[in-house]
């Protein structure tokens, strides 16, 4: 039984199971659609399971989360992968605040580094720390190995290193502006390149 009429590029979404209706999510538009026919599905559907499966880059992950939680939060309906979607969503925040701030800071600097630039490589550092951790949850999260292979874990622990191995020499005094200078682009491209990475948020049986 689906919960959308028929035709519905949505129609697809849901499916009835065991007597429990179950919405599978593989885009950011089906959680629009879910969230703006909340009212009429709650009615009929009070135990709902929401099955996020998919989203289609990293970077939408932030406003997938803010529309979905507080749908999981008002409503009886369960979200398994609602953690998970946090942890992506908290990768997706870090990215963009290198992406928006700090590199653009580093790009318009002059080849001196004056306190401004060396503020900006330190939160660069404490970045690609912070990505790392995150990166190491969300590998927990999804249940795979250290040897397993998922688009968005291997560019982020790429990424990371990227950046580290920036930050570090010129924090250390080891190299200048003129160095840093050429490495900034080449950062800001892999930046964008991880935040358009689709993200699985499982990998058993869909």
């Amino acid at each position: 039984m689906c919960c959308f009429p028929a035709g519905s590029s949505n129609c697809s979404a849901a499916v009835r199971q065991k007597e429990k209706m179950v919405y599978k999510i593989h885009s950011h538009a089906q959680i629009q659609a879910l969230q703006a026919r909340s009212d009429e599905l709650g009615h009929s559907n009070e135990h709902m399971l929401v099955k996020l499966v998919s989203l289609e880059s990293v970077r939408i992950a932030c406003e997938s989360y803010e529309l979905l939680c507080p749908l999981m939060m008002e409503s009886s309906w369960k979200c398994p992968e609602l953690e998970i979607l946090s942890v992506v969503a908290g990768l997706s925040l870090e990215i963009q605040k290198l992406e928006h701030h700090l590199l653009p800071q580093l790009m318009v600097q002059e080849a001196k580094l004056e306190r401004g630039a060396l503020e900006a490589i330190l939160l660069v550092k404490n970045s690609a720390i912070k990505l790392l951790h995150l990166n190491k949850c969300f590998k927990e999260a999804l249940g795979i190995s250290r040897f397993e292979e998922d688009p968005v874990t291997n560019h982020v622990d790429l990424l990371s290193i990227l950046l580290k191995d920036m930050a570090v020499p010129v924090l250390e005094n080891n190299c200048g502006g003129d160095w840093l200078k050429p490495r900034v682009p080449m950062l800001v491209q892999q930046v964008t390149h991880v935040l358009e990475i689709p993200v699985r948020f499982c990998y058993s049986d869909e």
